[in-house]
C-alpha cells in the first residue's frame, strides 16, 4: 500500500521494521521483509517520480573540491537512483575485500547473487571471460558486468505490484525522516514530516536506513546530535573516510582492425534486452595489488553531439523513466536511419553494439580512491533544509596519492594490453599527463560514494559492524554504500544489493528470537 503524508495531519504507527528510503535497495529490502511476514513501514521523502535532474533536499555545502555526486546521481522518489542509473551489476573480486580489511568475505555475500540476477532478469553464468590481456605472472582479468534491460532497471517497476498488494508493507511518500529518539541504547521513535507540516511518528523494533550514502550519513549525524553524541562514544569515524571511484580517460585507441575490436570490446547483447560490457581488473593473484588499488579499465566511445547514438540513448532513458520521448529525439533517429540499419545488423548477427564510425575511442581507468579521514561529511552550522535539518557539508578532494595510484594502475594495464591479442587490433596512445591529472582533480567522482558510515569489526574503527548494525545503537542498521570501507574494483550497486538481502535475512532472524513480542506502543 502507498500513502502520502502530505495533508495527513498528525498520525502515529507501529511496525516491526521501519525502512528509511524507497530507492534501489530500500524497496528490495522492504518487500523482502514484508514477504516474510513482518509489518514494515517504508518512508520515502520524495513523491512517485522525480522529473527534475536535481532535488532541493539534496542540497549540500562543499568545503573543498566540488563533489559532483552530491547534486547528480541522487533521486528522491519510488525507485530512487534506479530510475536513472546505467544498470551495471557486477560483484567485487574476493581480493578487493581480503586485501583491504573488510570485516566479512565475498563468500558470505555470493549466495545472494542468483537472487539479484533473477530480480533484474539477468542471465546466469560467470562474470569472468577467458584471458584477453596480461600474462600468467601479472594477470588482468577480463570481466563482463551485467546490465538489465531498460524496462527492468527501475526497481519500482519490478516491485510495484507487490508493493500495491502487500498487507504487511506501507510506503509513505513525501515523508522525510527528521527526528530520532534514542533511549536505553535503542532507537525508539522516528518522526517523518511533510512540507505542509504533517507528521508521522513511528515506533518499531528495527530500523533500516537505506537513504543513499550521503543522506544516510546526514541522518545519522542528525541522530547523533539529537541524542547527545550517542554514536561517538567509542569512535569519531562517523562521516569520515568519504570516498568515491575516480575515473578519467588516459588514452585513445588507434584502431587497426575495427570489426575485430568491436567484437571484443563492444557492448554485448543478451537475452531479453540485457547487455554486458567488458572491463579489465587486476587479477586476484596479480602482485601489482601490493601497490595498485583495486581498479578497472574499460573502452568507451565518444560520439559527436547530436549523433544517432545520442538520440538512441535519449530514447532509452525516457523509456526507463516511463516517459514519452520528445519529437526531437524521434527526428534525430530518423536522420540516423542508415547508421541504425548497420547497428541493427550488428545486434542481430554479432550481438554487439556497433561503435559509430566518427566516434573517438577512449580507454578509461577507474580507481578506488584512498579512504582518508580528512575526506568527510559533517552537518552545516548555518544552512538547513525546509524541515530545519542541517545540510550535509562535504569536505573532500582528490589527493596526490590518488594521482600517483592512477599512474601505477595505468602502467600495469598498459603492460597487459601490450602482451595481449588486443594490441594487434589497436594501440594505446596516452593522452597528455597534465590533461589527465587535471581531469582527475576536477572530475568529482562518478557517483559511487562510500566510506562515511564504514563497517568494522572494532567499534573504535567504524560506525557499523559486519552485519550493518550501528555499533552504539544495535537495533538500527545502515544499508547504503556508505558502509563500504573501500571502493573496490567494480561498480558498488551489486554489493549494496547483496548486503541488503543478507541484512534483511538477519533482521528476520533477529525478530524471530523473541517470537510473538509486539512492538511497544508509541508514547
Amino acid at each position: 500500500m502507498i500513502r502520502d503524508l502530505s495533508a495527513a495531519g498528525a498520525c502515529a504507527e507501529q511496525a516491526d521494521v521501519v525502512v528509511i528510503g524507497a530507492g534501489t535497495v530500500g524497496l528490495v529490502v522492504a518487500t523482502r521483509l514484508a514477504r516474510r511476514g513482518l509489518r514494515v513501514i517504508c518512508l520515502e521523502s520524495g513523491g512517485r517520480q522525480q522529473t527534475a535532474d536535481e532535488h532541493p533536499l539534496n542540497a549540500v555545502l562543499h568545503r573543498r573540491a566540488i563533489y559532483a555526486g552530491a547534486a547528480h546521481g541522487r533521486f528522491r522518489c519510488l525507485g530512487g537512483t534506479s530510475t536513472r542509473w546505467g544498470g551495471a551489476l557486477i560483484p567485487f573480486l574476493g581480493a578487493d575485500l581480503r586485501n583491504t580489511g573488510w570485516p566479512l568475505a565475498m563468500d558470505e555475500l555470493s549466495p545472494y547473487l542468483a537472487e539479484v540476477e533473477a530480480l533484474f532478469g539477468l542471465p546466469d553464468g560467470p562474470y569472468e571471460l577467458a584471458p584477453l590481456v596480461g600474462d600468467p605472472t601479472r594477470p588482468h582479468v577480463a570481466r563482463l558486468a551485467k546490465w538489465p534491460a531498460f524496462r527492468r532497471r527501475n526497481v519500482y517497476n519490478l516491485l510495484a505490484g507487490e508493493v500495491g498488494r502487500s498487507a504487511n508493507l506501507t510506503v509513505w511518500l513525501n515523508a522525510t525522516a527528521t527526528t530520532f529518539r534514542v533511549a536505553d541504547g535503542r532507537l525508539q521513535d522516528v518522526v517523518a514530516e511533510a512540507a505542509d507540516g504533517s507528521r508521522l511518528t513511528i515506533r518499531a523494533r528495527e530500523v533500516l536506513i537505506c537513504a543513499g550514502a550521503i543522506e544516510s550519513t546526514r541522518l545519522l549525524l542528525a541522530l547523533d546530535r539529537q541524542n547527545g553524541g550517542c554514536l561517538r562514544t567509542r569512535s569519531d569515524t562517523l562521516g569520515r573516510y568519504f570516498h568515491d571511484h575516480l575515473s578519467v580517460p588516459f588514452a585513445t585507441l588507434s584502431v587497426r582492425e575495427p570489426a575485430a575490436l568491436n567484437r571484443e570490446v563492444g557492448f554485448r547483447f543478451g537475452p531479453g534486452g540485457t547487455m554486458r560490457n567488458l572491463r579489465f581488473e587486476l587479477g586476484e593473484g596479480n602482485p601489482d595489488r601490493r601497490t595498485v588499488p583495486p581498479c578497472f579499465a574499460h573502452v568507451a566511445f565518444v560520439a559527436p553531439p547530436g549523433s544517432g547514438f545520442d538520440a538512441l540513448r535519449d530514447l532509452f532513458r525516457h523509456l526507463q523513466r516511463r516517459e514519452r520521448p520528445p519529437w526531437a529525439t524521434v527526428g534525430r533517429l530518423l536522420k540516423a536511419t542508415p547508421w541504425l540499419a548497420r547497428v541493427a545488423w550488428w545486434r542481430a548477427v554479432e550481438r554487439r553494439l556497433l561503435y559509430p564510425d566518427d566516434a573517438t575511442i577512449e580507454v578509461h581507468m577507474v580507481i578506488e580512491q584512498a579512504p582518508l579521514a580528512e575526506n568527510r561529511i559533517t552537518l552545516a552550522d548555518d544552512h538547513t533544509d525546509r524541515f530545519g535539518l542541517p545540510l550535509a557539508a562535504i569536505d573532500w578532494s582528490v589527493g596526490a596519492a590518488d594521482v600517483a595510484a592512477l599512474w601505477r594502475a595505468v602502467a600495469s594495464f598498459e603492460a597487459s594490453w601490450s602482451a595481449s591479442p588486443l594490441a594487434r587490433m589497436a594501440s594505446l596512445d596516452r593522452l597528455p599527463a597534465e590533461a589527465v591529472e587535471a581531469a582527475l582533480q576536477v572530475g568529482g567522482g562518478i557517483y559511487h560514494p562510500g566510506g562515511s558510515t564504514r563497517m568494522s569489526a572494532d567499534p573504535a574503527e567504524g560506525v557499523v559492524d559486519r552485519d550493518l548494525r550501528l555499533h552504539e545503537v544495535p537495533n538500527t542498521r545502515v544499508v547504503a554504500t556508505s558502509v563500504l570501507p573501500t571502493g573496490g574494483g567494480a561498480n558498488p550497486t551489486m554489493m549494496l544489493l547483496l548486503l541488503g538481502l543478507r541484512c534483511a535475512d538477519q533482521v528476520v532472524a533477529a525478530l524471530a528470537e523473541p517470537a510473538g513480542r509486539p512492538a511497544p506502543a508509541v508514547g
